[in-house]
């Protein structure tokens, strides 16, 4: 699991980007050609209730729940400071149960924070039952000041906390212009969602709503997709996949990172030979598909890793998913699964059902189709996630922006390594095209301080230069800093004290 290296930064919004995993209903709501109900073509009306591709709600709902009722909860302990007017376990009791004070309990806060940690890890085989039915035992994920009824959006006090642009069956990369004989395949990929029309929609809601950059660096961005690309638009998995899946994912989040966004968590993939549809299969494709989620994994490791020195302002990381999976399915009975139930989908077994209630208790399941978790795996993976965004990241209730810019302390090192790197790549693409032969490089990039760099860009009209420091943020388009890095800072007062002196010597030949 990629650990952050730096201090925390502070999050007080999330961006959820993926696909069936973490869909909280869109699907259900598309329609084809605005006429057909997806949630028909997809199957769904008939084995959950809440719209969601499992037995009751995804981690990406348990996940949001969590942070809010943090925040309830240190709202209330910052209150009680204020006013000595009551306990600060009575008003968290009130806030995570939803009960009035006249009618109050006498249950003590720690019990409640110790059942909410019992739940959270899922540990009851009948946990979706008490969220979705509102057993005061787990009320506590599911209540606060939000609902969960817009699956777009999670607001907290009527501020934005979590946009989700999720969507059943989307794909990483864009297959509409890949043509294929195979019929099911070929409308698959016309139809379904992909990573660049979610983006497409993400920054035509920024744009709309004026969303300021100081939003953006206080937003994470969690994306997770690819599995699609694997199993649902393509034959078999295979390394042309990956490919595409990767370049897909990475272009992703490059875009954000020119349009202002600086802090992601890229989820990896299962071994998806570990779901009861490949487990049905062959030995031979049950290889196959291991082979190439692992190999998938590797590759978009070493991709973040580039992207983490060749944006340095930005912090790309990787949460490892996989190593759950395996975890959780080779230990079963540790985390209330029964052995015997792991190749068994849960909606075509015996013990399916859904009550009146709308909950739909999957006792000793680990999937709820052949191919999905349950709501109980879900529930392990948003602890898992929670935990690990809680130690890398800061998180802070959204709240009226004071825009303050923020320093960014970078070593030059850091600043001049990343230059290299994407200046040699620059440079060779520009020596691979026409003309190539007469291009070179006017700057001894290797070896230039910060200050050269910058002369060079700005006011020797290295074009190839200024490009790439464009591209790292370091300039805008009128060719002021754009980040609040020290060293930075001190290279461009270096300059602007180069002009002077040269303006001041062109004034006294003059005289």
């Amino acid at each position: 699991m990629t650990k952050i290296i730096s201090a925390r930064k502070k999050v007080a919004h999330v961006i959820m980007m993926g696909d069936s995993l973490s869909d909280r209903g869109t699907l259900e709501r598309r329609k084809l050609l605005g006429v057909i109900p997806m949630v028909a073509l997809a199957g769904l009306q008939r084995y959950t209730a809440l719209g969601r591709f499992t037995n009751g709600l995804a981690w990406s709902d348990l996940f949001s729940a969590h942070m809010i009722n943090r925040f309830l909860i240190e709202e209330l302990e910052e209150k009680q400071h204020k006013k000595g007017d009551m306990d600060v376990a009575d008003r968290a009791d009130d806030i995570l149960t939803h009960r009035s004070k006249k009618n109050r309990e006498a249950t003590e806060f720690d019990e409640i924070q110790q059942k909410k940690e019992e739940h959270f890890g899922l540990r009851d085989d009948d946990i979706a039952d008490g969220i979705i039915s509102d057993d005061l035992k787990v009320q506590p994920f599911i209540e606060g000041s939000y609902t969960f009824d817009n699956d777009l959006y999670v607001k907290y006090q009527g501020r934005d906390f979590v946009r989700n642009y999720d969507e059943g069956g989307l794909t990483a990369d864009d297959y509409r212009n890949s043509p294929t004989l195979n019929i099911p395949l070929c409308a698959s990929r016309w139809i379904l969602a992909n990573l660049k029309q979610k983006r497409e929609a993400l920054l035509a809601y920024d744009a709309k709503n004026e969303v300021s950059t100081h939003h953006k660096k206080q937003t994470l961005v969690m994306e997770w997709s690819g599995g699609n690309d694997f199993i649902t638009v393509n034959s078999r998995p295979s390394k042309e996949v990956v490919e595409r899946v990767l370049k897909a994912r990475i272009a992703n989040v490059e875009a954000l990172i020119k349009n202002g966004y600086r802090h992601f968590v890229l989820i990896n993939l299962p071994d998806l030979s570990l779901t009861p549809r490949f487990q049905a299969k062959s030995k031979e494709e049950q290889e196959n598909a291991s082979r190439w989620c692992q190999y998938f994994n590797e590759r978009l490791q070493e991709e973040c890793q580039r992207l983490q020195k060749t944006y340095v302002h930005c912090s790309t990381n990787v949460f490892d998913v996989a190593s759950i999976f395996n975890r959780v399915y080779h230990n079963p009975t540790a985390y209330g699964f029964a052995a015997d139930k792991l190749t068994k989908p849960y909606t075509r077994s015996p013990d399916f059902r859904i009550n009146k209630d709308h909950t739909s208790p999957s006792q000793g399941y680990m999937f709820w189709d052949d191919i999905h978790p349950t709501m109980d795996m879900h529930a392990i993976l948003a602890q898992e996630i929670s935990q690990y965004c809680e130690e890398n990241f800061d998180f802070v209730a959204p709240k009226e922006e004071a825009v303050q810019k923020e320093v960014l302390h970078i070593a030059p090192e850091a600043l001049k390594a990343a230059f290299i790197t994407e200046y040699e790549k620059t440079l060779k693409s520009a020596l691979s095209g026409w003309f190539g032969i007469f291009r070179r490089s006017r700057i001894d990039y290797k070896n230039a301080s910060l200050v050269d760099i910058l002369r060079h860009a700005l006011d020797n009209q290295g074009h190839r230069t200024r490009e790439v420091i464009t591209k790292l943020q370091w300039i805008d388009s009128l060719g002021n800093l754009n980040l609040n890095i020290p060293a930075l800072k001190k290279a461009k007062g270096e300059l602007d004290r180069e002009r002077e002196l040269k303006s001041s010597a062109v004034g006294d030949l003059q005289l």
